[in-house]
């Protein structure tokens, strides 16, 4: 049954010594505050660094070589050797957990010109598999497809930067020649990368790509690869597949199996996990920090309704003395705790929510491209747990004093008021 004169008198008592009721009040007000900003903010960081990796191949590595480390079958220590185009197929027909293999050629920074303007930019030589391995964004034409490279023929995907520099806004460039290494490539499309946070050998908004098969015979290097790709079946972790794909190319380039320098690799799927286990520390490290925050106020009310209860000695005791129960002295006090971290509990959990959603919108206005951000905001069920956990402080703050309450009999109450 509702008491409305218990809870009137549960706002007269805090109301009674309001600037103490304000300043205790605002201990538990900072504490939420800051944990939902601090959540949100670390929301913000997942989801920002998540969106810019979105789309890559997580179950992947790259491998590429390095000088010997070691003598091996009459070969010396200090070696330089390289992959080549057959040892993609080789891993595809030995390894059953590979999806997919996709060559690399390196080609530097070359001058690029279109009619009377210029820039110059790297160059890559790829597979039309790149595409599925590290997703492009076309915002013109197409990617290279599988009779570019079986063809050789001279076209190129060309970055959204380097298309600004030599080609009017909004001109579509497909079909039309630049010239780069003294010969006339056909532009099939332009592309900016759909996951803005990985890059091999540059950003590929600013790069222009071939068919890998063409800048081979631009570099008169037969069929070497500066680095192969390999992406694994949905089954298979990397980490397995990784020592075998390396035992495979040790082996068919006279490479010592520990010889762990001349063959090195990137697995994805490792950094990937990393980063998974980083926003875990980060979440754990907020709540750990709010709740402390949060703690100090909580100890404030309790303190202050501890006072509280030490001014309404003689109050407390009357009341036992005219057969007030218990429970009933036990109640009124925790609910006084309650109102008063409930109250600004969830003021700060409000301001907080206020404070996230001003910065998306700041974000938003003046473009979050180049932040690690987005998303600032606490999710339904985190501030569902904030809101139990403020009730939960509102009754813990109050046991204590509550207890001390109980322990006021009538007699020493009288006996202190003469």
């Amino acid at each position: 049954m509702f008491d409305l004169d218990s809870w009137q008198e549960v706002w007269i008592t805090i109301s009674r010594n309001k600037r103490r009721s304000l300043l205790t009040a605002f201990g538990v007000f900072w504490g939420i505050f800051m944990l939902v900003v601090m959540l949100g903010a670390g929301n913000g960081l997942s989801e920002g660094i998540g969106s810019e990796i979105q789309g890559f191949s997580e179950n992947s590595a790259f491998f590429f070589t390095n000088a010997t480390t070691m003598p091996y079958k009459g070969f010396r220590k200090g070696r330089y050797w390289n992959m080549h185009e057959e040892d993609l197929a080789v891993l595809e027909a030995q390894l059953s957990g590979i999806k997919y293999t996709v060559p690399f050629l390196m080609g530097g920074n070359v001058t690029v010109s279109y009619r009377d303007k210029s820039t110059s930019c790297n160059t890559k030589g790829m597979s039309y598999k790149y595409n599925q391995m590290l997703p492009q964004h076309m915002i013109y034409g197409r990617y290279l497809n599988p009779m570019d490279i079986q063809d050789k023929r001279k076209v190129c995907v060309v970055g959204k930067k380097v298309y600004e520099e030599i080609f009017h806004n909004g001109e579509d460039p497909v079909g039309k020649y630049i010239k780069l290494y003294n010969l006339n490539f056909q532009i099939v499309g332009v592309a900016e990368p759909a996951v803005r946070g990985v890059n091999v050998n540059g950003r590929d908004d600013e790069v222009i790509v071939m068919p890998y098969t063409v800048m081979q015979q631009i570099q008169n290097s037969g069929t070497l690869l500066h680095l192969i790709g390999v992406v694994a079946n949905e089954n298979v972790s990397m980490s397995i597949l990784e020592p075998q794909v390396e035992s495979v190319i040790k082996a068919r380039h006279h490479i010592a199996p520990a010889d762990e320098g001349a063959l090195e690799s990137l697995n994805v799927e490792k950094i990937f996990k990393q980063f998974h286990l980083l926003f875990t520390g980060v979440s754990i490290l907020i709540w750990i920090v709010g709740l402390g925050t949060l703690l100090a106020g909580v100890v404030g009310v309790s303190n202050i309704i501890m006072v509280t209860v030490r001014e309404r000695t003689n109050e407390i005791g009357i009341r036992r003395a005219i057969g007030a129960r218990p429970f009933s002295i036990l109640f009124q006090i925790i609910k006084e705790s309650t109102v008063l971290t409930v109250i600004a509990g969830f003021l700060g959990l409000a301001f907080g929510v206020f404070v996230l959603d001003v910065a998306n919108i700041l974000f938003l206005q003046n473009g979050s491209g180049d932040t690690f951000f987005a998303d600032l905001q606490i999710h339904f069920t985190t501030a569902l747990t904030a809101a139990f956990i403020i009730i939960l402080c509102g009754i813990v703050a109050g046991i204590l004093p509550a207890t001390r309450a109980l322990e006021i009999k009538a007699i020493d109450a009288i006996r202190e008021e003469n």
